[in-house]
């Protein structure tokens, strides 16, 4: 067992059965369609003036559309992984897989994500950050961009990585049985994901304007970040990056307009 867990994570998407694949596909697919066509009501949610509870149910219900069609592509080698220890007994795989605990495992990752974004909604409409900002708030996306770009090369953020990166590892050492024990797991998995990424869902949020273009780049970027080869290499590079726009938004906040 022990000479399988390297081969990761880019292994694990290449054992995938071709009905799978296309299964996801048409979900990630669905999604993104979905977030298209309602791309025009999430943006109108984030408008703080308008924020009512029923708003928050339903920016929640588009935030959990939202976060499969971005981040199930780069949580796919971690389910992956997941299903295919429910198969085992012994040690060796006798077993047909738990569909249903596969599925309790997936629901934490996205439910949270999704109250994540709705907690980033609450707290940066408190703090005047959504919508047009003016004055000292112009700084705002830049200031973000410039944090996001320093994260990537935190302590905390290379953990968080290490665990994304190593789906056989994480499921190994933190196996639960049972389906509780499923549900503890995503909702740790989704933990170390938020502190992967939760700076660029605020990129996204403050600079990014909830525009579909800053999804899809932003989604690009995690893919990479998790499936691609020396991920530690290429999240420094995607803080340099992130500096280097929060330096030209500095320029964007300062010229007049």
């Amino acid at each position: 067992m022990v000479e399988t867990v390297p081969a990761e994570p880019a292994w694990l998407l290449r054992h995938l059965t071709v009905p799978v694949a296309a299964a996801v596909a048409l979900a990630v697919g669905a999604a993104w369609y979905a977030t298209w066509t309602s791309a025009d009501v999430l943006m109108a949610l984030t408008a703080p003036s308008l924020l009512r509870s029923t708003d928050l149910v339903l920016f929640f219900v588009l935030l959990v559309v939202m976060m499969v069609a971005m981040m199930l592509p780069s949580a796919l080698p971690m389910i992956v992984a997941f299903r295919g220890m429910t198969r085992l007994e012994a040690g060796r795989p006798t077993k047909h897989a738990d569909d249903a605990a596969t599925a309790l495992f997936i629901a934490p990752y996205f439910l949270v994500w999704g109250a994540f974004g709705v907690a980033a909604l609450l707290a940066l409409s408190a703090l005047g950050l959504m919508g047009t900002m003016t004055g000292p708030l112009a700084f705002a996306s830049a200031v973000t961009l410039v944090a996001a770009g320093l994260w990537q090369v935190t302590r905390t953020k290379e953990v968080c990585l290490t665990h994304c990166t190593s789906p056989m590892s994480f499921v190994l050492h933190h196996w639960r049985s049972g389906r509780s024990g499923a549900v503890r797991m995503g909702f740790r998995h989704s933990l170390y994901c938020i502190g992967c990424c939760w700076l660029f869902m605020l990129v996204l949020f403050v600079s990014g304007s909830m525009s579909l273009l800053w999804m899809g780049g932003l989604s690009v970027v995690i893919f990479a970040e998790k499936l691609g080869v020396r991920q530690d290499l290429f999240a420094r590079a995607i803080g340099v990056v992130l500096v280097a726009l929060g330096g030209l938004a500095v320029f964007g906040a300062v010229l007049p307009r």
